[in-house]
């Protein structure tokens, strides 16, 4: 069985979600969903199937076949947004099991009591 992953964002969180998942699963069906054209065009150089659009759009979702992942990451880098895009996700598809990342600890306990079935917090990048 092949899974179907979408990953929302496709900044630095966004792509070692996708290598991640390609070194583990080389024959999943990837998608990528982001507001940035550049991210959508490398995601697609990268080889997985890239849609333009923002996770808060239902349409936009729609487009990135939201409403059949089996998996959907979330790691856009405003935990506001991570916060609506999980809500409109688990609208689209109450089974999907829905990975954010996150990154004020604060909030942790919002996603875990609301629609995400797991969620990590992303520490800070140190600075060299």
């Amino acid at each position: 069985m092949t899974d179907h992953i979408l990953v929302i964002g496709y900044g630095d969180t966004g792509r070692r979600a996708i290598n991640s998942v390609l070194a583990s699963q080389p024959d999943a069906l990837l998608t990528v969903l982001d507001t940035d054209y550049l991210a959508v065009a490398e995601a697609t150089a990268n080889g997985a199937t890239a849609v333009l659009g923002d996770g808060r759009d239902r349409c936009a979702l729609d487009d990135a076949r939201a409403d059949i992942a089996d998996r959907v990451v979330v790691t856009v880098p405003d935990d506001l947004n991570a916060y609506l895009i999980t809500r409109t996700v688990r609208a689209a598809n109450p089974d999907t099991v829905i990975i954010v990342v996150i990154r004020e600890p604060e909030n942790h306990a919002l996603f875990v009591s609301s629609y995400a079935t797991s969620v990590h917090i992303r520490l800070p990048d140190e600075q060299t």
